[in-house]
């Protein structure tokens, strides 16, 4: 599990790790990964504005796989109550589709497979939410 950040995107990111942390009650690898979804939508989006962007959000419907939705309201502020983030279950995958209006322009972001089997596997062997959410920032 790699990911590439200058060091000032870097501490951008542990600043929305926290802010989400709190939010959600702990940290853990795929609150990080809800972190990492909004952030790289906004930036690719160039999100000004929240108030243009939505979200709909396909993932299991339980933990630890439903944390990502408490990072992708931490950082985007689609939520569930202000009904700019839709949810649907989902088997395997976990796909976030944004859509910001005016312009309007779509992204669709997905979870690697292998890293999701590869956190389940690390979660077997004993590792604890914070010891996989620090290696994935």
């Amino acid at each position: 599990m790699s990911f590439q950040n200058t060091h000032k995107e870097k501490e951008k990111l542990i600043l929305e790790i926290k802010k989400a942390e709190t939010l959600h009650g702990h940290l853990g690898p795929f609150l990080v990964i809800g972190v990492r979804i909004g952030e790289v939508a906004k930036r690719i989006l160039k999100v000004e504005s929240n108030e243009k962007l939505r979200a709909t959000a396909k993932i299991p419907l339980e933990t630890p796989f439903s944390c990502v939705l408490d990072g992708i309201q931490s950082t985007t502020q689609c939520t569930v109550g202000n009904q700019k983030l839709k949810i649907e279950n989902s088997q395997r995958e976990i796909t976030v589709q944004f859509k910001l209006e005016n312009p309007n322009n779509t992204l669709k972001i997905g979870v690697n497979q292998q890293i999701i089997e590869e956190l389940k596997q690390k979660f077997s062997q004993g590792a604890t939410n914070q010891e996989l959410a620090w290696k994935i920032v």
